[in-house]
């Protein structure tokens, strides 16, 4: 089980690694969408910063055991209010530019969006309930057998 834990973490902080990194490279994009999305603009200007980095925190987070439950529980927060935003834009007739992944890639915001972060948000409720206990699976450097000093 510590293994399948280990993996869902990784894809995880890989996803939110990503996302992150992209979103800080294409922040006039990024805050577009925001504007799309119904965000005021007063509003829209700092949180594109400000989400990319509490996803590459995630990221981080998830790495060492010792963190990695409270990245877990942040990782299901954050991919539970995008689901909320997509669902309310969805259900207000609006289908905004999403640029979830910065340049990387960007599409319309709809169902695809809602099934890809239900589909992390499971990885994560995997990883919370799993995990509840303080048990969230090895840490990835000791599981790659390395020590701190090796670093």
């Amino acid at each position: 089980m510590s293994v399948s834990l280990l993996v869902a973490r990784l894809l995880l902080a890989g996803n939110f690694a990503v996302a992150g990194a992209a979103k800080l490279a294409d922040r006039d994009g990024f805050r577009q969408t925001f504007s799309e999305f119904g965000v005021p603009t007063p509003f829209a200007a700092p949180l594109p910063v400000l989400l990319a980095l509490a996803e590459l925190s995630v990221a981080v987070a998830l790495f060492p055991a010792a963190t990695a439950r409270w990245g877990d529980l942040e990782a299901f927060a954050l991919l539970g209010l995008f689901m909320t935003g997509v669902s309310v834009a969805l259900a207000r007739g609006r289908k905004p530019e999403c640029h979830c992944f910065g340049q990387l890639h960007s599409a319309l915001a709809g169902w695809m969006n809602l099934a890809g972060n239900s589909v992390l948000a499971t990885l994560a409720g995997f990883v919370v309930w799993q995990g509840w206990d303080g048990d969230v699976g090895p840490s990835v450097i000791s599981w790659l057998g390395l020590s701190t000093s090796q670093l």
